[in-house]
Parts: C-alpha cells; sequence; structure tokens
C-alpha cells in the first residue's frame, strides 16, 4: 500500500454506547404499537436489512482491500454497530409481535436479498462509492430520526434514537474517506454530484419492495396482495415523511460532499429542501 492511499490518521472513534442488553426492554408497551400495521413494517423491513450488514461489507472490504485503516473500521466499527442495530430491531419485533415467524421470514428474504448485494452494485471509484455511502448514511439517519419522531412507544423511540446517532457517526466517517479519496482521485464536483444522485435515485427503489414483500409473505400469508398492500404502505408513511422527516438535515448532509461555497450552500438548501419533500413523499 502506497503513504498516498493510507487514510490520514481519523480522530479516535468512539464505541457505541449502548447494547440491545442494556435497552430498558421493561419500558415497553406493547399495547400502544402492536396493532399499528405501519410501524409494523417499518421495522421489521429494517431489522432485515440491518442484519445484513455482513454482505455490503464483504464487497465494501474488496472494494479497498489496499486500505487497512477504512478495512480495520469497517470490520471493528461498521458492521458491529450496523449488526447491533439489526439485532435490537429483530428483538423488538418479536417482543411487540410474537406471532410474526421472523427467522422463517428473514432466510426467505436473505435468499432473494443477496443476490442484489454483488460488488457490481458499488460506484466504479472508490471516491464515488465514499459519496454514495454519504447519501446511505444520510438516508438511515434520517429514516431512524423519523421512526424515533412518529413511533407512540418509548422503547422504540429509544432504539430508533440510538440508531440514528450511530449512522450520524458513520456519516462523518464516510464523509472523512470521501475527503481523502477525492483527493487521491482529483475527483471534479460533477463526478461527486453524479455518484450522489445516483444514489439518491436509488433510495426508494428495488430493496425496500423486497424486504416489504417477504415480510408481508409471513405476515399476511392469506391475503395474496401484497402490490396493494405495498401501495397503502406508501401511502401511509408519506403522512409520516410529510410530519417527521428531516428534510432540511437531509439535504444538507447530501450536499456536503460538493464542497459549495457557504451562500451557494445556504441558497441550495432552501431551494432543495422543498424539492427533496416532494421527492422523498413520492
Amino acid at each position: 500500500m502506497s503513504e498516498t492511499n493510507a487514510l490520514p490518521e481519523l480522530p479516535p472513534t468512539r464505541p457505541t454506547s449502548w447494547s440491545v442488553d442494556r435497552l430498558p426492554w421493561d419500558d415497553l408497551r406493547r399495547d400502544t404499537i402492536a396493532a399499528d400495521e405501519m410501524l409494523f413494517y417499518m421495522v421489521a423491513t429494517a431489522s432485515f436489512v440491518e442484519i445484513t450488514t455482513d454482505l455490503y461489507t464483504r464487497n465494501l472490504i474488496d472494494h479497498y482491500r489496499d486500505n487497512p485503516p477504512l478495512v480495520d473500521w469497517l470490520v471493528h466499527h461498521w458492521q458491529p454497530e450496523e449488526m447491533q442495530h439489526g439485532v435490537a430491531l429483530r428483538r423488538y419485533v418479536k417482543a411487540v409481535w410474537p406471532e410474526f415467524p421472523w427467522p422463517k421470514a428473514y432466510a426467505s428474504f436473505l435468499a432473494d436479498y443477496a443476490t442484489l448485494c454483488n460488488e457490481a452494485a458499488l460506484e466504479p471509484t472508490r471516491g464515488g462509492e465514499m459519496a454514495a455511502r454519504c447519501i446511505v448514511e444520510t438516508g438511515t439517519s434520517s429514516y431512524y430520526t423519523m421512526l424515533r419522531d412518529v413511533s407512540p412507544e418509548p422503547l422504540l423511540r429509544t432504539i430508533a434514537g440510538h440508531i440514528r446517532n450511530d449512522e450520524i457517526g458513520h456519516y462523518k466517517y464516510f464523509y472523512h474517506a470521501f475527503l481523502h479519496y477525492a483527493r487521491l482521485e482529483k475527483m471534479p464536483r460533477r463526478q461527486t454530484a453524479r455518484a450522489l444522485w445516483r444514489r439518491i435515485r436509488e433510495a426508494n427503489g428495488e430493496d425496500a419492495y423486497v424486504a416489504f414483500r417477504h415480510v408481508h409473505a409471513f405476515h399476511a400469508p392469506d391475503r395474496g396482495r401484497v402490490k396493494e398492500d405495498y401501495r397503502l404502505f406508501r401511502r401511509r408513511l408519506r403522512d409520516a415523511l410529510h410530519r417527521h422527516f428531516p428534510f432540511e438535515m437531509a439535504v444538507r448532509m447530501s450536499l456536503k460532499p460538493l464542497d459549495l461555497p457557504p451562500w451557494a450552500e445556504r441558497v441550495s438548501t432552501g431551494v432543495l429542501t422543498p424539492v427533496a419533500r416532494r421527492f422523498v413523499s413520492s
């Protein structure tokens, strides 16, 4: 590995300050959420995707195999924290909806989802993929901000708040790595913008539907109306998005890799926040 390719020294990465076993499980108020279909699907689908982190961690490790500091962070910080998100959400689903056969549904999901997680899905340049990871972490931190704020149940608010904070920390690391590779690869702003936009366009894509479809198959096996129910779920989710999604935060985080002048960032945030509201809510 060349000196120029190594990540510069990073601030110490603090381990996450929470664990699944130390969560206040006795605070769970199942009666406030058990009948909420939208929140069931939000939590169950998120648990599937989060606990599958090892698949795309392997792809990232291969992509950055000549950068040991980055690989070390992916293996010892990012992956365990993401897996913990999935474990916490899985335990929550089992506690609130014990009738849902999580292991069988997840096995079905994994067989399908694994075909989507391959290195071909990554950006061709390492700087571009780091920019794309910033968008992913923007989306997840915003999602869990919304989940925290929309939930009537206190334990779910606590879990979502912890996950949100972890995702923001992951964003900061990926952004630091992006700055390194942008300098190393001499990425022009337009190339960064294209990488950001490609990942933004995927935000409402196939992954969400795949997770929903497998949760639905085991949650409502007799209904046989997965597409209609998915559209209904999306309509209900749009209402929650309008009220609770942190649009301005998401826009600011998405713009940061472009390194705009402060005045341009302010103007762009003002213009793009209502656009993002329409896009995410569509």
